[in-house]
C-alpha cells in the first residue's frame, strides 16, 4: 500500500467518493494510486506535462496492479473532461495553475482542490472570478515547509475580502508562523514606509485576532 505525505493527505481530506477526478502534475502517481487502492473517489485520471514523471507514475501503477489512465498533457489539454467532476492540481505556482484552469472548459467541474506554492492570495482572488468559492482549506506543515491545501467548489458566491487574503487560517501554528514572518519583514522596513508598515501591522493585527477568536470558542465549548 502506497503512504502519503502529510502534503498529499492534507489533499486527500477533501475528496469524496463521487469524485470523479483528474490529478493534474501528478508526478510519480502517488496520490491517484492511494486514491484508487482505499477506494475514495470514483475515477481517477493521472497527467503530467513531463514523460519522465508520467513513466515514473506509470511504472508505480503497475507496480501496485491498478488500472489508472494517464495521459502525458500540458495541463488538461488533452483530457476529456466529460465524465469528470473534480480537480486536482498540485505542486505549482499560482500563475501556472490559473493558466492551466483558463485554459480549459470548466462547465463540468463542480470541485476543484488547490495546493499552490505562491500567491495565495491571488489564487483565490481569481478562483471566485472563475466562479469557484473557496469552501476551506487546510495548512499543513511537511519537511520543514509550510503548505495550504484549498477546496474551491463551483458556486455564484464570493469570499470576503479577508479570506481573500488569509484564508481561513485553521491551524494555529500556521498562524504563529505568518505572524512571525511579518514581523521579520516589519524590522527590515524603514519607519518613514509608513504604509508599507501599516499594510504589515494591519496583517499582523489581523491574524493574531484570529488566533484570539479562535482560542475563546475553543474554552467555551
Amino acid at each position: 500500500m502506497i503512504k502519503l505525505s502529510e502534503r498529499l493527505l492534507s489533499v486527500v481530506n477533501f475528496i469524496d467518493i463521487d469524485d470523479a477526478l483528474v490529478d493534474v502534475g501528478c508526478d510519480h502517481g502517488y496520490l491517484s494510486i492511494y486514491l484508487m487502492q482505499n477506494k475514495l473517489c470514483q475515477k481517477v485520471i493521472a497527467t503530467d506535462i513531463n514523460q519522465n514523471a508520467l513513466n515514473n507514475a506509470i511504472y508505480n501503477i503497475k507496480r501496485n496492479n491498478l488500472n489508472i489512465e494517464t495521459i502525458l498533457s500540458d495541463g488538461l489539454e488533452k483530457v476529456d473532461l466529460n465524465n469528470i467532476n473534480t480537480l486536482v492540481i498540485t505542486g505549482m505556482g499560482t500563475a501556472t495553475i490559473l493558466h492551466i484552469l483558463k485554459s480549459a472548459d470548466l462547465i463540468n467541474i463542480r470541485k476543484i482542490i488547490v495546493q499552490s506554492n505562491n500567491d495565495y492570495a491571488l489564487l483565490r482572488e481569481n478562483m471566485n472570478k472563475l466562479g469557484y468559492y473557496l469552501v476551506d482549506d487546510d495548512e499543513v506543515f511537511d519537511k520543514n515547509i509550510w503548505y495550504v491545501t484549498m477546496n474551491f467548489v463551483k458556486s455564484e458566491k464570493k469570499n470576503d475580502l479577508n479570506i481573500i487574503n488569509y484564508g481561513y487560517l485553521n491551524n494555529s501554528l500556521y498562524c504563529n508562523y505568518l505572524v512571525e514572518k511579518y514581523r521579520d519583514i516589519l524590522k527590515k522596513i524603514p519607519d518613514y514606509l509608513i504604509e508599507e508598515r501599516n499594510l504589515y501591522l494591519d496583517k499582523i493585527a489581523y491574524i493574531e485576532k484570529n488566533l484570539k477568536s479562535k482560542y475563546v470558542k475553543k474554552c467555551r465549548h
